[in-house]
């Protein structure tokens, strides 16, 4: 939807005598007529020229509004076009559970479709080795996958596997299948244990052509080590997840405090 210069499409008005600041004052206002579906994903809000006439605010006012929603992620902006409500950010729970992105992912009712880019025996740095815990002469394998929710990219994953722990593992076809499922299902293995770490960096342009970004778009960069049962680390994975469709929530718990 594009908005009509000839419509008012707020219900709230800005309150000249509260204390409140304008600009948090507008953005809560924003932010009631996008949670309450007046506004959809996708839909163009006035420009700022119009919400300054809209709510007789000042431009400095009104852009400082719109930048809080566009950091917080409830608005994008796209350069010469406009300001619109962004689409909803795919939630993955970082807990005390130790699941993969299928599981987390599938368990809000998304569908997830991957495309395999590379299914190999394949050399790797000494780091990587380590992580797995490898002799130098023991292989491993490179699983190499691009995911898409809702028909968007939103994640290439390197996994590096043990081939020794994962016989045969290089005839399985994984556009349509789980490698945490496969590991509990076809090899008794289940994860109990991850040691994880994520940063924000620049798509570089091999990875942005996948995720359909433009180079330097900002992009969370994943790195995962896995670890079965037994102790042994069982995967290792490098990610890199498109920052404006990615949510992550985290959940610990404290041990009792002691008297």
């Amino acid at each position: 939807m594009t908005y009509n210069h000839g419509s008012d499409p707020f219900s709230g008005q800005i309150d000249k005598t509260s204390p409140v600041p304008y600009h948090y004052q507008l953005r809560e206002i924003i932010r009631a007529e996008i949670t309450g579906n007046r506004f959809s994903p996708g839909d163009q809000l006035p420009s700022e020229n119009q919400l300054c006439d809209l709510f007789q605010l000042s431009r400095t006012t009104v852009r400082e509004a719109l930048d809080a929603l566009v950091t917080e992620g409830l608005l994008t902006r796209e350069k010469g076009v406009g300001t619109f409500v962004a689409h909803p950010k795919f939630m993955e729970a970082w807990s005390g559970t130790s699941i993969g992105f299928s599981d987390s992912i599938n368990k809000q009712g998304y569908l997830i479709e991957t495309r395999v880019l590379e299914l190999k025996i394949t050399p790797v740095s000494h780091a990587i080795r380590q992580e797995l815990q490898l002799l130098n002469d023991e292989n491993v394998i490179l699983l190499r996958r691009l995911r898409y929710i809702l028909k968007q990219p939103v994640l290439v994953v390197n996994s590096y596997l043990p081939e020794k722990l994962f016989p045969n593992l290089l005839s399985i076809d994984f556009s349509n299948r789980s490698l945490y499922q496969t590991f509990r299902k076809d090899y008794g293995v289940e994860i109990l244990r991850v040691k994880r770490s994520i940063e924000a960096i620049a798509a570089e342009t091999v990875v942005a052509q996948l995720l359909e970004v433009d180079p330097g778009f900002p992009i969370m960069f994943i790195e995962n080590t896995a670890y079965s049962d037994n102790g042994l680390p069982v995967e290792f994975y490098t990610a890199w997840r498109r920052g404006d469709k990615s949510r992550f929530q985290f959940e610990y718990n404290l041990p009792p405090v002691t008297p």
